[in-house]
C-alpha cells in the first residue's frame, strides 16, 4: 500500500482516539463533580503540555526515524489508555484525568510535527500541497467526529470501555506505522539527551532569526491566530447564546456548520491550490479580514443575524483551512529538511501562544461592548487589514 495512504490511515485512527478521549475525559469529570470551574481549569491546564510536546516533537522529528517515533508515540498512548482504564476505579479521579489528559495533549503535540516532516520526503510540487490538504482535512474531520462519537460511546460504553476502545485504536495505528517505509528517513537513531534537544531548539531559533521569509510566514500565522480566528471562536458562542439568545441546540448547529466549513476548505485546498497555485497568502488574509467585517455589517440587520453567522462563519473556517494548508506547504519549501521538524514546531508554538491572548482580549471586548458586538467584529476586520499592511510594508522596506 502507498506509504502516504498508510500515514493518512494511521492519522485517522490515532487522531480519532485522541480527540474522543480529550473530549470525554473532561466531560466525565464534569458529570462526576458537577464543577464547571474545575472543568474549565482542567482543560486549560491540559493545553500546556501540548506546547512543550510540539517543541520536543519538532526536534525529535529531525533526529529520529519518523516511522519508529510515530509508532512509539501511539504505543505509549495505548499503554496510557489501558493503565487509566485499569486504575480508574481505584485511583483519585482528578489527578488521573489531569495526567491522562495532559499526556494526550503532549503526545498529539509530539505527533503532528513528525507527520509534517514526513511529507516532503514522500511528495513534491503540487503533490505536497495536496498532501498537506489531506492531513489538514483528516485533522479537521477527527476534531469534529471524535467529540461527537466520543460522547455517544461514553454514554454506551462508559469511560472505561471508551478508554479500552481508544487504546485499541492507538495500537492499530502503531501497527500501521511499523509497516511504513519512508525514503531518505534518518538511517539510524542518533543519541538523544536533554542537552541535544535544547541545542536543536536553540539552533532552530538561530535559523529563524536569519530567515526573513520564514519569519514573515510565522508572523502572518501569529497575526491570524491573534486577530482573526479568536474573533470567531469567541464571538460565535457569545453572539448565538447571549446576543441572539438561541438555544444550546442552535449553538451546536452553528459549530457543526463551522466545522463543515473547515472540512470544505481542506477539500478545496487539494484541488484549488493544485490547479491555481499561489505564491502569496495575502489574498487569503484579506479574505479572512473581509469576512470578519462582513459579519459585523450583517449583524446590524436583524433578519440576517443568525443566517449570516452560519454562512459567513463557514466561509471563514474554509478560508482559514486554505491558509493553514498554504502556510505549511510554504514552510516545507523554504526550510531545509534537516531543520523542518523543529522549525515547523517553533512556528506552530508561536502561533499557539498568540491565540490564547486573542481569546482573552476578544472575551473582554465582547463583554465590554455587549450591546454592540457587531462593532467588535468590524474592528477585528479593520485591525487585521492594518496589521497586514504593516507586514507588507516591512517586507518591501
Amino acid at each position: 500500500m502507498n506509504t502516504f495512504v498508510l500515514i493518512v490511515l494511521g492519522q485517522i485512527v490515532s487522531l480519532f482516539g485522541n480527540a474522543a478521549l480529550r473530549f470525554a475525559l473532561p466531560l466525565y469529570l464534569l458529570r462526576q463533580t458537577g464543577s464547571a470551574a474545575l472543568y474549565g481549569g482542567i482543560t486549560a491546564l491540559a493545553m500546556l503540555p501540548a506546547l512543550a510536546g510540539m517543541l520536543t516533537g519538532g526536534a525529535l522529528a529531525d533526529r529520529c526515524r519518523k516511522t519508529r517515533l510515530m509508532a512509539l508515540l501511539d504505543l505509549v498512548t495505548a499503554g496510557i489508555a489501558a493503565a487509566a482504564a485499569a486504575g480508574l476505579p481505584h485511583l483519585p479521579l482528578l489527578p488521573l484525568v489531569l495526567t491522562v489528559l495532559g499526556s494526550l495533549h503532549a503526545i498529539q503535540g509530539l505527533y503532528q510535527p513528525v507527520v509534517r516532516a514526513c511529507l516532503p520526503l514522500l511528495l513534491n510540487g503540487t503533490q505536497l500541497l495536496r498532501g498537506n490538504a489531506v492531513i489538514q482535512l483528516v485533522d479537521t474531520v477527527d476534531e469534529l467526529l471524535g467529540p461527537l462519537l466520543g460522547a455517544v460511546l461514553l454514554e454506551h460504553l462508559g469511560i472505561r470501555g471508551l478508554l479500552v476502545l481508544c487504546g485499541g485504536c492507538f495500537a492499530l495505528s502503531a501497527g500501521m506505522e511499523l509497516c511504513l517505509r519512508i525514503p531518505q528517513d534518518v538511517p539510524y537513531d542518533t543519541k538523544l539527551s536533554v542537552r541535544s534537544l535544547w541545542a536543536d531548539l536553540r539552533e532552530s531559533a538561530q535559523f529563524l532569526t536569519g530567515q526573513a521569509a520564514v519569519l514573515r510566514l510565522a508572523a502572518a500565522m501569529a497575526a491570524v491566530n491573534l486577530l482573526e480566528v479568536p474573533a470567531l471562536t469567541v464571538g460565535v458562542p457569545v453572539l448565538v447564546v447571549q446576543t441572539l439568545q438561541k438555544s444550546d441546540a442552535s449553538l451546536g448547529l452553528v459549530q457543526a456548520v463551522l466545522s463543515a466549513g473547515g472540512i470544505l476548505g481542506g477539500v478545496l485546498a487539494g484541488t484549488v491550490f493544485v490547479r491555481h497555485p499561489i505564491r502569496s497568502g495575502t489574498p487569503l488574509l484579506l479574505a479572512l479580514s473581509g469576512v470578519c467585517a462582513a459579519l459585523g455589517l450583517a449583524l446590524r440587520v436583524s433578519v440576517l443575524q443568525f443566517g449570516s453567522i452560519l454562512v459567513l462563519g463557514a466561509v471563514f473556517m474554509a478560508v482559514a483551512a486554505l491558509f493553514n494548508v498554504w502556510f505549511f506547504a510554504q514552510l516545507q519549501v523554504l526550510v531545509p529538511q534537516a531543520q523542518l521538524g523543529k522549525t515547523t514546531a517553533c512556528c506552530t508554538v508561536l502561533a499557539c501562544l498568540t491565540q490564547p491572548i486573542g481569546q482573552a482580549a476578544y472575551g473582554i471586548a465582547f463583554q465590554h461592548w455587549a450591546a454592540h458586538p457587531a462593532d467588535v467584529l468590524l474592528a477585528a476586520g479593520v485591525l487585521s487589514v492594518l496589521v497586514l499592511w504593516l507586514l507588507q510594508t516591512r517586507r518591501t522596506a
